[in-house]
C-alpha cells in the first residue's frame, strides 16, 4: 500500500512518516485539548519528490556527515539549492485540496511549520534548529515547503546530529493550519526549565503572536506559577512584567506590527484566571505526554489554543531539595577571599569542599540530597549553601542554631524536614569524629611543619629554571597533596564539640553575660599563630623607638618606603623584620585567594603601620602582652567565682577550656600553615604564566587566573583555543561583576539578582546592632578599610569599619581601637585573632560600610553588641 502525501494531523501516528510535532499534536487533539485543525505534508512526499529529481537523500546525507569545515559548508549549500528547485506540481493538487477540507476559507493567512523524523523527541528536541513560517497565502506554501525540506540540510542540524550520534538520515515532514488571531501567545514549561522543580510551571508571554518571543526581538513577562500535588495552581511566585510598545498580529494582509500606547507598555500580558489555567492545561498536557514538556500556546479572544507540545530533554525533573530551594550566605567565604576572587581559585575551591569538608559529613553517614552543592557562585562572588549545613548539623544531633552565630550571616528562614541518623549510625558517628579530633592533634602539628617546607622548596628563586613540563608535574604532584592529610574538618569538630558543651551548661552556670566573660578568658593564650604577628609588630615598633636611624627613616616627612633596604642596611630593625616577613609575608587580605598579593609582595604597607605606631606612640610589646594577660586572669577567676564550690563544674570547665583552646590554635595554625601550601602553588603559578606570556599564549603573568582548573589543564593539554581573548573576556566580566553590589544573602537564587541590598536599620535611628565578638566597650572616630590602600591612613584608636573581618586585616589591630564589621561569625578565624588580642568587636552590623564615614565619632559596646553614632557638631 502506497504511503501518503497528506494525512489529517488527528491520523499522524507515525513518526517517520509525519514527523515529531505532527506526532504530538496528535496526541494533544487525542486527548481533547483545542488544537487548530490542519494536516501534514509526509516525509514520502519529502523522499519522493526529491527522488524524482535525482536527488538521493540518504546518500547525500551519510556524504555531507562524513565532509568537515568548508568542505561540508559546500555541500550543504548545494544540496539546499538543488531541494529548491525540486519539481512539486502534484504535491501543490494535493495540499490544494487539503486546504478545501479545512473549515477557514482558502484566502486565509496559514501557519506551516517543520515537523522533522529527529524533532521533539524525548532523546533531542532539535528545538530552534528548523524554521516555522507565518502568515503564509496559498501561493507561497510551494516555495516555504521547499525552504523546510532545505532547512533540514542546514550546517548546524548536521552538526547537531552527528554529536548526538544518529546513524539515520532525518526527513522533513510540513505541518499547514490556520493562524490563530492571538491576543497574547508564548511557551509554557511543565517543570522549571532551570531547576527541574516539578512543582512549578514557568511561562513565558508577549502580546500579540510568539514569533517574537521565540526570536527574541521582543522582551517577554516571566511568570512562575505553583502548583500542588494534585496539578492545582496555587500561587503566582513570580511576575517578571517587560516594557511592551508593540505586538505582532496577523491580518488579511499578513503580518503586521502595532504599536501600543504608553499606557500599556508595563500590562501584563496574561491575567492570573489565563495563567492558573495555562499552568493546569500545561500540566494536565504533561500527565498525557508521561513527561516534562514544554508547550507553545496561543489565547485568542475566546480560548487558549495549544499549538505544538514537545519533550524537555535538557532538565530532569525534581521533587527534591534543589540548590534553588537553599539559603546562601557569603558569610564564611568573605572573610578569606577578596570581593571577586579569581576564577581559578573559585574551581579550587569548590573542589576543596567537596573532598575536605562535604566529603567527611558522607564518610559520618551523612544522607546529602542529590543535586545539591556546598557552593554557589552569583556574579564573581561565591556562596555557601547554609540550608545544607543546616541538614548535616541536625542529622548529626547537632543543635543548628550555633551555625548561624559560629559561621556569620543571617539566620535560616526555611526550615527544612531532617531525619536524624539513627542510634546505631549516630554512635558509628561520633567514635569516626572523635578519631578523627584524635588525630588531628597527633598529626596537626607535623602536617604544619611539612606545609611551611613546601613554601620553601618552591621559593621563586629555586623554580625559575623549571619548564612548563616540570611546573605541571610539580602543580599535579601538589593538587592531590592534601588528601588524606587535612585536618579541617577535625578542628573544627573539636571547636564545636566545646561550643556545644559550653552553649550548653554555661548558661545555667555563669548567667547570661558567660559569652562575654569566656571571650575574655580566651584573650592573651600567646598560642594563636595570627595573633603573635600583632605582638611581632609592637616589637619592631620598640626596635625602631631604640634605633635612631630607623626611627629617623620611618618618621621623616616627606616618608618614600621604596628605599627601605639601602637606608636601613645592617640594622636590627631590619633583620627583624625579614623574620616577621618569613613567618608572615605569606598571609594576605583575602589571602585565600590564589591572585590576592601577599604581603612580601608589598613589604611598605607593613612598615606604614609600624610608622603610624611609631608616630602615635602605640603600646609597647611588654604592655600588650601584660594587658592580655591580666584581662585573662581576671576572666578565669570571675569565672571560677561563680561556678562556686562545685568543683564537678570546675572541672568539666577547664576540661572544656584548655581543649577549646587547643583547637582554637590548631585552628589558626593550620589557616597559616595552609597559606604556606598556597604560597607554594602560587608561586608555581606565577612561573607558569610567565613561561605561558613567552609562548603568546597569554597576554598578561596574571591571566593564568582567569581560568579555571580545568581551563588551563585543557590550555596545557595542547587546546587551540584563543586563551588571550578567553581571558581578556574574562577580564571585562570582572569589571562588570565589579560593579554589581549583590545581597550576602540569598533565599531565591533565580530572583537573587534582582535583590536589592538595603538596611532594616532606620537611617536616623543612631544606633547599629550586631553580633559580640570580642568584649570592650570603645569610643573614637571611624576609619572605613576597603582595601589595603587604605591602611596607611588609619591612625591609633580609630574604630576600624571592615565589610568582614578578613584575618589579614591582623596588622591593623594593633593600632585600631575597635572593629566593626558588617558580616562575620563567632568562629570565623579574624574573630579569634581579635579575641585573643582584647580587640573590642562587633559583626554582622548591616549597612556598617554605608552608615559609617571616615571621622565620624561611635561608641561600640561589644559586649551588647551595640554601636552608637554620636550626633555630628553643630556648625
Amino acid at each position: 500500500m502506497a504511503r501518503p502525501y497528506i494525512l489529517p494531523l488527528p491520523q499522524c501516528i507515525d513518526v517517520d512518516l509525519t514527523g515529531g510535532k505532527a506526532i504530538g499534536l496528535a496526541q494533544l487533539i487525542a486527548a481533547g485539548f483545542s488544537v487548530p485543525q490542519g494536516f501534514c505534508i509526509t516525509t514520502e512526499a519529502y523522499i519522493q519528490c526529491l527522488l524524482a529529481s535525482g536527488f538521493r537523500e540518504d546518500k547525500e546525507w551519510h556524504k555531507a556527515c562524513a565532509l568537515s569545515g568548508n568542505e561540508r559548508a559546500s555541500a550543504l549549500a548545494d544540496c539546499r539549492t538543488r531541494i529548491r528547485q525540486v519539481e512539486t506540481s502534484q504535491l501543490a493538487v494535493q495540499w490544494r485540496l487539503a486546504l478545501q477540507t479545512l473549515s477557514p476559507p482558502m484566502n486565509e493567512r496559514w501557519a506551516v511549520r517543520s515537523s522533522a523524523t529527529n524533532e521533539d523527541r524525548a532523546q533531542a528536541s532539535f528545538a530552534g534548529f528548523y524554521r516555522t513560517h507565518l502568515g503564509v497565502v496559498p501561493s507561497e506554501i510551494d516555495a516555504v515547503v521547499k525552504d523546510l525540506w532545505a532547512s533540514l540540510w542546514e550546517e548546524r542540524v548536521v552538526s547537531y546530529t552527528v554529536r548526538q550520534n544518529h546513524q539515520t538520515a532525518p526527513r522533513m515532514a510540513v505541518v499547514i493550519q490556520p493562524m490563530v488571531d492571538a491576543q497574547s501567545a508564548g511557551v509554557a514549561y511543565s517543570i522549571h526549565p532551570v531547576t527541574g522543580r516539578s512543582n512549578q510551571v514557568t511561562i513565558n508571554a508577549v502580546p500579540g503572536l510568539a514569533a517574537s518571543l521565540v526570536d527574541g526581538s521582543v522582551n517577554h513577562d516571566q511568570y512562575v506559577v505553583e502548583i500542588t500535588h494534585e496539578g492545582q495552581p496555587m500561587r503566582v511566585r513570580k511576575r517578571i512584567l517587560a516594557h511592551h510598545s508593540q505586538r505582532l498580529v496577523v491580518s488579511k494582509d499578513g503580518l503586521q506590527v502595532e504599536q501600543f500606547g504608553d499606557a500599556t507598555h508595563i500590562q501584563s500580558s496574561l491575567t492570573d484566571t489565563e495563567l492558573f489555567s495555562l499552568a493546569q492545561t500545561t500540566k494536565h498536557v504533561e500527565q498525557v505526554f508521561g513527561h516534562p514538556i514544554d508547550l507553545e500556546w496561543a489565547f485568542d479572544a475566546e480560548q487558549l489554543w495549544l499549538i505544538q507540545a514537545r519533550p524537555i530533554t535538557a532538565v530532569r525533573p525534581s521533587s527534591n531539595l534543589t540548590n534553588d530551594d537553599c539559603e546562601w550566605s557569603r558569610a564564611n567565604f568573605k572573610e578569606t577571599l577578596p570581593e571577586l576572587p579569581s576564577l581559578l581559585s573559585l574551581s579550587f575551591l569548590e573542589r576543596f569542599m567537596n573532598s575536605h569538608i562535604i566529603s567527611h559529613y558522607r564518610r559520618l553517614g551523612c544522607r546529602i540530597p542529590d543535586g545539591l552543592t556546598s557552593v554557589r557562585v552569583l556574579r564573581g562572588r561565591p556562596y555557601l549553601n547554609v540550608t545544607l549545613f543546616h541538614i548535616l548539623v541536625v542529622q548529626l544531633g547537632g543543635d543548628p542554631s550555633q551555625t548561624t552565630e559560629q559561621m556569620g550571616g543571617e539566620p535560616l528562614q526555611t526550615i527544612p524536614k531532617v531525619q536524624p541518623i539513627n542510634g546505631a549510625a549516630l554512635a558509628r558517628a561520633v567514635w569516626m569524629m572523635w578519631a578523627e579530633m584524635r588525630r588531628v592533634e597527633r598529626s596537626g602539628p607535623r602536617l604544619f611543619r611539612k606545609m611551611k617546607a613546601l613554601a620553601t622548596t618552591y621559593r621563586r628563586e629555586r623554580i625559575l629554571h623549571l619548564s612548563v613540563e616540570e611546573l605541571v608535574l610539580v602543580l599535579d604532584k601538589l593538587g592531590p597533596w592534601l588528601e588524606g592529610r587535612d585536618v579541617t574538618f577535625g578542628i573544627v569538630g573539636g571547636v564545636n564539640q566545646c561550643l556545644q558543651i559550653f552553649n550548653r551548661f554555661l548558661p545555667r552556670w555563669l548567667g547570661p553575660d558567660w559569652r562575654g566573660l569566656l571571650n575574655t578568658a580566651l584573650q592573651g593564650q600567646g598560642t594563636i599563630i595570627s595573633a603573635q604577628q600583632i605582638v611581632r609588630l609592637a616589637e619592631l615598633t620598640d626596635i625602631a623607638r631604640d634605633e635612631p636611624a630607623t626611627g629617623t627613616f620611618l618618621t621623616s616627612e616627606p616618608w618614600e618606603p621604596a628605599p627601605f633596604r639601602e637606608s636601613l642596611a645592617d640594622t636590627k630593625f631590619l633583620r627583624t623584620f625579614d623574620r616577621y616577613l618569613e613567618d608572615y609575608g605569606h598571609r594576605a587580605v583575602g589571602e585565600s585567594d590564589l591572585m590576592s598579593p601577599r604581603l612580601v609582595d608589598t613589604p611598605e604597607s607593613i612598615l606604614a603601620i609600624v610608622r603610624i605606631q611609631l608616630i602615635s606612640g602605640a603600646p609597647s610589646q611588654k604592655s600588650i602582652l601584660l594587658r592580655q594577660g591580666n584581662a585573662r586572669t581576671a576572666a578565669l577567676a570571675r569565672i571560677k567565682k561563680r561556678i562556686g564550690r562545685r568543683y564537678h563544674r570546675w572541672i568539666i570547665f577547664l576540661w572544656c577550656y584548655r581543649r577549646l583552646c587547643r583547637f582554637f590554635a590548631l585552628r589558626e595554625a593550620n589557616r597559616h600553615h595552609l597559606m604556606y601550601y598556597s604560597t607554594a602553588i602560587r608561586n608555581l603559578l606565577i612561573r607558569l604564566g610567565e613561561l605561558l606570556v613567552e609562548r603568546g599564549l597569554l597576554h598578561q603573568i596574571d591571566g593564568i587566573f582567569f581560568l579555571t582548573g580545568k581551563d588551563l589543564a585543557n590550555l596545557l593539554a595542547g587546546d587551540t583555543r584563543d586563551w588571550k581573548a578567553v581571558t581578556k573576556a574574562r577580564r571585562a566580566e570582572r569589571e562588570r561583576n565589579s560593579a554589581v553590589k549583590v545581597p550576602d544573602t540569598i533565599r531565591d537564587w533565580e530572583t537573587a539578582s534582582e535583590q536589592m541590598v538595603t538596611s532594616d536599620q532606620a537611617e536616623g535611628s543612631g544606633i547599629l546592632l550586631g553580633t559580640p565578638i570580642s568584649v570592650g566597650t570603645v569610643a573614637g572616630p571611624v576609619r572605613v578599610i576597603r582595601s589595603p590602600a587604605d591602611w596607611g591612613k588609619v591612625l591609633l584608636g580609630e574604630i576600624l569599619v571592615v565589610p568582614v573581618i578578613d584575618p589579614g586585616l591582623a596588622p591593623l589591630f594593633g593600632l585600631a581601637g575597635g572593629l566593626v564589621a558588617e558580616m562575620g561569625g563567632t568562629l570565623s578565624h579574624g574573630a579569634i585573632i581579635a579575641r585573643e588580642y582584647g580587640l573590642p568587636t562587633i559583626a554582622n552590623v548591616e549597612g556598617a560600610m554605608t552608615r559609617l564615614a571616615n571621622g565620624q565619632r561611635i561608641t561600640i559596646d561589644a559586649g551588647s553588641g551595640t554601636i552608637c553614632i554620636e550626633p555630628s557638631p553643630l556648625p
